[in-house]
């Protein structure tokens, strides 16, 4: 055996690990690095799985060519890329290029390149219909920051917070939330020494059972909740007087707005105790450094921009910014030095006509601020079926699952179902591959060098995200695909169409470079090449991080925060007209309509799997996603621990596998998002799972900023299911360790 430090890279976390190699090169475990500055030791189950993913008999080594029957057969890549190239050149010829579309899903954490090969290759056929995981998330993070605008300097409470506020989010098991590195260890220390945890969550989580006051709503009154919060931090004077006079605007129209929005009132459609909901808001604002996060479940069961501007407005009206002369937690490693500044950014077009992106056909839905991927996914199902000039007829699909991952399932497997040429680009044959024409087979991630930038990327995306120190590490590749395969990266796929349809392939760098790649010198192309250039302009050169295979902080106390620009007269906005009209138009009586239907059905995280990703028996988790409910739900309605149920909302019905869970609030089922398949799969329950997004429906409460539909929350009913018991291993699955699938 010989041992190879790495970190893993299943999901965004990307824990420091040691892989173990036997003397035929294959990866026969994986541990936390101890010498890893960062993460200490520290990993999950997911990523000591990765040698079994890698190794495993479901894995793809060739890619697939759907064929006259529907089966698919094993075909060379590079003849696979001649006829997609010939294909989609075809289409754009006679369609234009918004005839194509890609979409890129969380699996692109495994390969640096991945997403920037994607977004290449779409500005190479000048198509702007690029799509995104972002937009069927937490897509308000991107817009909300457009409406309010944005604070130039780090929050303050990222290092030290003396209070953390928590809406819908577990980090203890979706390691967000908490900085990266060791989650519990992090925040034991930080209660030890008197941080306030304020968790507001419909479900007692892992994280909600560590706080010092915990909150249990019903769904979908997060941002009641948090305008409620807002105006008690008003009405009480809590909030940073002269942080506020100096730097924000709409102080009273905001308060105007929030008329509707008085403590007990929301704390009686919310099912919470309003001295619990005005605690909250006191803790959080007497708390001179702090920071607010909200998760997948308030994005999803709300308007998520109405929620993340609230959010907003909290951290603004505390003043919970990092002001001049303070020492930057992260000076930037794969990326730039950054230049911070103690001012404010006044509000930028971020959705809508004057966002001046491109227009859907669709719902009157546009691009949004939201990076290189700025296209509403809501959208595409629609877009593909669509008749018409612009509809779309060829789709790449990058390391994503749809069928899983996107809303209304039905609509979803129509659409991909109806393409001229589809395309998938995976590492296994999920339920969205197997929809495609291609299935072009991957690499996995321990084949293949990377570099740790969405670690500190991810900080721009959103408060709560990402490292606290200057941590980067690269690592080499660890081990060869196995014998006989064929498996390429993304980018070399996107590399060889645009070198077969006559395209410059230009990439995208971190800190705003662009280089070409040579399509006449592919030998000399190579991925270790490319991340020198991806990395050009950072403070840490790739060589230099190169010496550090354990990975190391890179401090910089030269960087601070500077001070604001003379004459500078930008504010952050309180009362944006767009988020005043929607605080108007919110009903709290509404926000409870779920008329014919006994239950809510929420989304949850467990431990074992990321999205729809790392679904393998050495995880050690069940291989379904149970139905979660309250034991005296449960009695109610006469189930026991295994009953199998229908769980049907107005767009659709799913089989659940009932579990006891004490920790829910009575009256919600609680589930997994990205499991199961199709609707043929659910004979396969005990071994797949449900699909949640079945569940939901594009025009289900969509918001107009990003097309998010409701996803979590949902309306539903719950009857006995017929389905049959015999020969599913139930007795085995409901032994199984809580521990293992919490």
């Amino acid at each position: 055996m010989t041992a190879h430090p790495t970190f893993c890279r299943v999901c965004y976390h990307l824990c420091g690990a040691v892989v173990e190699v036997d003397d035929e090169g294959r990866a026969v475990s994986m541990t936390g690095d101890r010498d890893n500055p960062l993460y200490r030791g520290y990993g999950c189950m997911k990523g000591r799985a990765s040698p079994s993913v890698h190794n495993s008999p479901n894995r793809l080594l060739q890619s697939m060519k759907r064929q006259p029957d529907n089966s698919f057969a094993p075909i060379d890549v590079e003849l696979a890329m001649d006829e997609i190239a010939a294909k989609l050149t075809a289409i754009l010829e006679r369609d234009g290029p918004r005839a194509i579309a890609s979409y890129h899903g969380t699996g692109i954490v495994a390969h640096s390149l991945a997403m920037a090969g994607t977004h290449s290759f779409m500005e190479a056929i000048q198509s702007p219909m690029v799509f995104s995981n972002e937009s069927i998330d937490q897509p308000g993070k991107s817009v909300a920051k457009g409406l309010h605008g944005m604070w130039q300097a780090p929050g303050n409470g990222w290092i030290d917070p003396q209070a953390i506020l928590i809406i819908g989010m577990n980090p203890l098991v979706s390691h967000n939330g908490f900085p990266f590195g060791n989650p519990a260890a992090w925040i034991n220390d930080r209660l030890a020494k008197g941080t306030q945890l304020i968790v507001i969550d419909p479900r007692r989580t892992e994280t909600a059972r560590k706080a010092t006051q915990f909150v249990q709503p019903l769904p979908g009154h997060d941002a009641a909740i948090l305008a409620a919060m807002v105006r008690v931090i008003i009405d009480e004077e809590l909030y940073d007087c002269a942080f506020v006079a100096k730097n924000t605007r709409g102080l009273a129209e905001l308060r105007t707005a929030l008329a509707e929005f008085s403590p007990e009132a929301v704390a009686e459609a919310a099912g919470i105790g309003a001295a619990d909901l005005v605690l909250a808001a006191r803790t959080y604002a007497s708390a001179r450094r702090g920071y607010a996060i909200c998760g997948t479940g308030p994005s999803m069961s709300g308007s998520s921009t109405l929620v993340e501007y609230l959010r907003m407005c909290v951290e603004t009206l505390c003043g919970h910014y990092m002001r001049e002369g303070e020492v930057l937690p992260v000076a930037g490693v794969t990326m730039a030095p950054p230049s911070a500044k103690a001012q404010a950014t006044p509000p930028f077009p971020a959705w809508g006509d004057s966002f001046g992106g491109h227009a859907t056909r669709v719902r009157g839905l546009g691009a949004y601020f939201a990076g290189s991927a700025p296209m509403p996914t809501a959208a595409l199902p629609e877009e593909i079926l669509l008749p018409g000039q612009g509809q779309v007829r060829a789709f790449i699909n990058c390391a994503g699952n749809p069928v899983l991952a996107w809303p209304d399932q039905n609509k979803t497997i129509e659409a991909l179902s109806s393409l001229e040429v589809s395309v998938a680009l995976d590492v296994k044959m999920t339920p969205s591959a197997a929809l495609a024409d291609y299935v072009i087979a991957c690499k996995q991630h321990l084949e293949t060098p990377g570099i740790s930038y969405l670690s500190e990327g991810l900080a721009f995306y959103s408060t709560g995200v990402g490292v606290a120190e200057s941590f980067g590490q690269y690592t080499p590749a660890i081990v060869a695909p196995p014998p006989g395969s064929q498996v390429i990266e993304e980018w070399e796929f996107f590399y060889g169409l645009c070198k077969r349809m006559g395209r410059e392939f230009t990439m995208h760098g971190l800190n705003g470079t662009t280089f070409d790649v040579d399509l006449d010198d592919r030998p000399d192309t190579d991925t270790d090449t490319l991340l020198e250039q991806f990395m050009a302009g950072s403070r840490i050169p790739l060589a230099e991080l190169k010496r550090y295979p354990h990975g190391a902080v890179f401090p910089d106390e030269n960087a601070r925060v500077l001070p604001q620009d003379e004459g500078w007269e930008g504010r952050l906005e309180l009362a944006d007209a767009d988020m005043m009209a929607d605080l108007r138009a919110y009903s709290l009586a509404s926000s409870n309509d779920g008329a014919g239907f006994t239950f809510r059905l929420i989304s949850r995280r467990m431990r074992h799997t990321f999205n729809s990703i790392s679904h393998d028996p050495a995880t050690r988790g069940l291989p379904y996603n149970p139905a979660f409910m309250h034991p005296d739900d449960m009695t109610a309605h006469d189930l026991t621990e295994g009953s199998v149920i229908s769980i049907t909302s107005r767009y659709g019905s799913i089989p659940g596998v009932v579990r006891v869970d004490a920790a829910l609030r009575p009256g919600l089922i609680s589930m997994s998002h990205g499991y199961g398949g199709g609707p043929d799969d659910d004979a396969d329950l005990f071994e797949k799972g449900s699909p949640t997004s079945r569940l939901s429906g594009l025009d289900d409460e969509a918001e107009r900023y990003s097309g998010q539909p409701r996803m979590s929350g949902i309306p539903v009913n719950i009857a006995p299911s017929d389905f049959p018991l015999a020969n599913k291993g139930v007795v085995k699955h409901l032994t199984t360790s809580g521990r293992d699938w919490e």
